[in-house]
């Protein structure tokens, strides 16, 4: 391991003895909550292809959303950081941090602090007391100390905190968001994100909530649930983005318990540190509250509704601003009604004179970020720009839903038209699916794929569908035996090379020729034309979501009963 790695080393002659690439500065990245840290690794890449410069981590732990922190940099390939206890011993020759609650007093060098959110826009409890403090403002004592530098993204926010503490005066510096110039430069890559989270050509609903019992989830925790059983499964895509502090304060386990039966039926939880700007540029429509997510989605142009906004929020902020002039989610009044107007009647534009209160250098955020720590290291900056670096992909595992409510009608005498509602959604919401016809004559029947957990579907499904294709002889023998393992259902197939095979209780074989259409589509078009009395040799065609699928389907009496 060399002298440059993330694990600290000192300087000087040990350096000159040991290491490799002759570090001539040293940057203290501290860490204290795991949003901070998030923060931090993003920054790391200012000084990328620099070997002037090496970067120690170290964790200041006294925050009540530590939790999660040393695990986070060890999966970012920071295995070791410097004790904070040892920190008075060594040097530095500079500190960066994203958090305004670390202890100052400890840090020998200069400290610049990073944003962590958009603006001063929130009151949160003060640790240190019973009251609030400002989010984001560092202590008067440590701006006193004349070794700390606060990093905004807008003048106008300079000309809130000196209101706020007039201490702040010559201790700020106006650079932008790099944030904000990465969401913009990667809307290009929009389909490339969308093909990623497994969007498709459906309508990507991104829910975005902050921390703290004001919150989208801390007011309406079911409203992942809600939409999951409004929304059409094929129309619409849910996906969630929780505050970071809610994965730490609560923990990973916990908080996937409690979202286990939304993400059964579709919800795209992103975890807390990548992927929400990837789920960002792709989304159609975005709901949030009062958190910075809903100040990037007014500014990048998206339909925006608010599901949530607290009295904790600052006065005469944007944020504040944004709170009484967006739209927001009822409650009372159906969901998808809500989202369809909203979208159907939606300005890029609305918000653009909030968004301009904002965001500063537009485009030039990263540059001036990175000459403002070099300055501060009293380093020449690198001469070439810094890379613009597109918002990093979500690493997260797209899990098929596998238990369908489907309403099914024939609209002529060969289509159907197919809606589907995921059925785990529907048995936890306080809201369950609108049964409202598609059309007239329209039944509804539970499909449950071998894949799913809960055998109390299986057990009352009427059709039992095996997504994964395997050879005719085994589909064969499987659709036979989920039938007779589970007595309650009419109908079992299973995909085979171009299509899919099923058997009927009463013995027919249906075989259909479809290319890759999924199994569980063709598996409850079968069922639905066997409803009907229409389930004949010859063509069909589904039309579910966007699409339109022909089928071709032959039936096959069973042995010994003719044709």
């Amino acid at each position: 391991m060399t002298a440059c790695s993330v694990v600290f080393r000192p300087m000087g002659a040990d350096e000159g003895r040991w290491g490799t690439f002759d570090c001539e500065r040293t940057v203290l990245f501290v860490a204290r909550t795991m949003t901070s840290a998030i923060r931090l690794l993003e920054a790391w890449d200012i000084f990328r292809g620099d070997f002037r410069v090496k970067v120690v981590f170290t964790v200041d732990d006294t925050s009540r959303f530590s939790t999660g922190v040393p695990a986070l940099l060890r999966t970012a390939g920071v295995p070791e950081v410097l004790p904070w206890e040892n920190l008075r011993e060594a040097s530095f020759d500079l500190a960066v941090s994203a958090s305004e609650n670390i202890d100052f007093s400890a840090v020998k060098s200069g400290t610049v602090v990073l944003p962590h959110g958009l603006g001063f826009n929130k009151y949160v409890p003060d640790v240190r007391g019973s009251g609030t403090r400002l989010a984001g403002l560092p202590p008067a004592e440590a701006l006193r100390s004349g070794r700390v530098v606060v990093v905004l993204s807008h003048p106008e926010q300079e000309h809130q905190l000196r209101a706020a503490c007039p201490e702040i005066a010559g201790h700020t510096a106006v650079t932008g968001d790099p944030t904000y110039d990465r969401l913009l430069a990667s809307e290009g890559l929009r389909d490339r994100y969308r093909l990623r989270l497994g969007t498709g050509n459906r309508r990507l609903i991104l829910l975005s909530s902050t921390w703290r019992a004001e919150s989208q989830l801390g007011r309406w925790r079911t409203l992942p649930l809600q939409l999951l059983a409004e929304l059409p499964a094929d129309e619409y895509q849910v996906a969630a983005v929780l505050h970071p502090n809610i994965w730490a304060w609560y923990g990973e386990a916990q908080v996937r318990t409690w979202f286990a039966d939304a993400v059964e039926a579709g919800l795209v939880l992103l975890p807390p540190d990548k992927g929400w700007q990837a789920a960002l540029v792709a989304a159609d429509q975005v709901v949030g509250d009062h958190g910075s997510m809903s100040l990037h989605a007014a500014a990048l142009g998206k339909p925006l509704l608010l599901a949530a906004y607290g009295t904790e929020v600052v006065p005469g902020t944007p944020i504040d601003e944004l709170g009484r002039t967006a739209g927001h989610l009822d409650p009372r009044h159906g969901l998808r009604e809500q989202l369809d107007k909203a979208a159907a009647t939606h300005d890029p534009r609305r918000f653009d004179g909030l968004t301009a209160r904002v965001f500063a250098h537009v485009g030039d955020s990263t540059r001036r970020l990175r000459d403002l720590l070099y300055a501060e290291l009293d380093l020449a900056p690198p001469r070439a720009d810094p890379p613009l670096l597109r918002a990093a992909d979500a690493e997260i595992e797209l899990r098929p839903v596998t238990a369908f409510d489907v309403y099914t009608a024939f609209t002529d005498a060969t289509t159907i038209t197919m809606v589907r509602h995921p059925r785990a959604a529907r048995r936890v919401a306080e809201a369950a699916p609108a049964d409202e016809p598609v059309v007239r004559e329209t039944v509804r029947h539970l499909i449950v794929d071998e894949e799913e957990l809960d055998l109390r579907l299986t057990q009352n499904a009427s059709v039992l569908p095996r997504r994964l294709t395997t050879d005719v002889d085994t589909t064969t023998a499987w659709t036979a035996t989920m039938l007779r393992n589970f007595p309650g259902a009419i109908m079992a197939a299973a995909g085979v090379p171009g299509g899919c095979r099923a058997l009927l209780r009463d013995g027919r074989r249906v075989d259909v020729a479809a290319g890759k259409t999924d199994a569980m589509v063709l598996a409850s078009a079968i069922y639905a034309a066997l409803l009907a009395e229409r389930l004949t040799d010859g063509p069909l065609i589904v039309r579910l979501g966007a699409g339109e699928f022909p089928l071709s389907v032959t039936v096959t009496p069973p042995a010994g009963r003719p044709a």
